[in-house]
């Protein structure tokens, strides 16, 4: 069934919640950036070693996630200054384990300045007031044909028609991060997602990247996908869930293509060499 849920946990959303190993988007965009058996090893219910990766470096961009859309509730305040004492990682670990995100007090002072520039930046824009009319971390789960497919937004509004997606840079300016969109397959991710609120919502949502740089003064800006662009994500979503469907229903998961692969030289390359710049 297709569904929009609030109660599937970050844990289990990631160990993939669906009754068959379930498209997400960080899946789809591995199977197109690298190959179907790269996307075999990182998916947790096809990977029979699967093990999700642990980084316990401090990533400010997770802590103000999860400081703008859920709250203080979600945090742990740790009051240490590090954690190389064995009580600052038994806290550190014991709020992992209750599924709350541990972080150092001087660091949450960091956060909280992020955040609160981040509430100050929506508020002067046209999704003034979006936090108080929508919930964090839906997950949405449906089919498409034989294909099960799953989605966790970030922000998504009571009444489906914006989605907003939190991106932590180091430069928000709105023609930087429009460079980095095809790189890191944004445009992938965003009509993976509105394709999922159109399943499960029979709505056709509007898109929204909140970018914010780790500097201060933690500058934000507002970054859409142009109907054109949306085209593009949309020709990358359909191809990667053929390919998923593909791979599911041959049970063979490929690598690199085994052709010699001849190099060609760039253009400035070659005007170098006729110019007689290596002489």
């Amino acid at each position: 069934m297709n569904t929009i849920q609030s109660n599937v946990s970050a844990e289990a959303y990631h160990g993939d919640p669906c009754e068959e190993p379930s498209l997400s988007s960080s899946i789809a965009k591995i199977l197109l950036t690298q190959s179907p058996l790269h996307a075999w090893l990182a998916h947790p219910r096809l990977n029979p070693k699967y093990r999700a990766r642990e980084d316990s470096r401090f990533d400010l961009g997770s802590a103000a996630h999860a400081l703008l859309l859920e709250g203080e509730d979600r945090m742990t305040v740790l009051d240490f200054d590090d954690y190389r004492k064995k009580d600052a990682q038994q806290q550190r670990d014991d709020a992992r384990a209750a599924g709350r995100f541990p972080i150092l007090r001087h660091q949450f002072y960091d956060v909280t300045a992020m955040v609160a520039e981040a509430r100050k930046f929506i508020e002067s824009t046209e999704l003034a007031g979006i936090f108080q009319r929508g919930k964090p971390e839906l997950t949405a789960t449906w089919t498409d044909g034989e294909i099960h497919c799953r989605a966790r937004f970030d922000w998504l509004t009571d009444d489906r028609k914006i989605i907003l997606d939190l991106k932590t840079t180091d430069d928000a300016r709105p023609e930087v991060f429009i460079r980095q969109i095809a790189r890191m397959g944004y445009d992938l991710q965003a009509e993976f997602y509105v394709k999922a609120v159109e399943e499960c919502a029979q709505v056709s949502p509007a898109f929204v990247f909140l970018a914010q740089e780790i500097e201060p003064p933690y500058s934000c800006s507002l970054v859409g996908l142009s109907n054109a662009y949306r085209e593009i994500g949309k020709a990358k979503c359909g191809g990667a869930m053929d390919r998923w469907a593909r791979c599911l229903s041959t049970g063979k998961w490929p690598s690199y293509n085994p052709a010699i692969h001849w190099a060609e030289p760039a253009a400035w390359q070659v005007a170098a060499m006729e110019s007689g710049e290596f002489l």
